[in-house]
């Protein structure tokens, strides 16, 4: 596989990771039931497109590297320490919209660094940094 495409497609595979990690968290904390299923429908998407991404790796025989460990801790950590005191739908919701516009910002820097990246893999990047955006716009109704 090219490297372009297979660093373009960690990426992917690092901030849907990232999304449904922290998406899995919330839903434990989350008590509003319209915001629930804002999480749900969200989660679904970066486990859809996280299939997709390591389906692409592993046809070329390339094992996806997702987050480290200390990374995943990390960001379980901050999710914990962030809503402890707040559980609100807006606390939640101002999470998510950082948390989505760091992983857009990450992608447009990824597909930036790999001009010649395989379409599909490029479409599948665009197709993530969409929902991040859409999503983001979304979560504004609970600020």
């Amino acid at each position: 596989m090219e490297e372009q495409t297979a660093t373009l497609l960690n990426e992917i595979v690092k901030n849907a990771e990232m999304g449904k990690n922290t998406i899995r968290q919330l839903l434990g904390i989350a008590e509003d039931d319209r915001l629930k299923q804002h999480l749900h429908r969200q989660l679904a998407t970066y486990e859809d497109l996280s299939k997709r991404a390591h389906a692409m790796l592993a046809v070329e025989g390339e094992e996806p590297e997702g987050q480290s460990p200390f990374t995943k801790w990390n960001a379980k950590m901050g999710v914990a320490m962030q809503t402890a005191a707040d559980r609100s739908p807006r606390k939640i919701a101002e999470m998510l919209i950082e948390g989505s516009h760091v992983g857009s910002t990450d992608l447009t820097k990824a597909l930036r660094d790999a001009p010649d990246a395989n379409p599909g893999a490029v479409a599948l990047a665009e197709r993530l940094q969409h929902a991040e955006n859409t999503y983001a716009r979304e979560l504004n109704a609970f600020l």
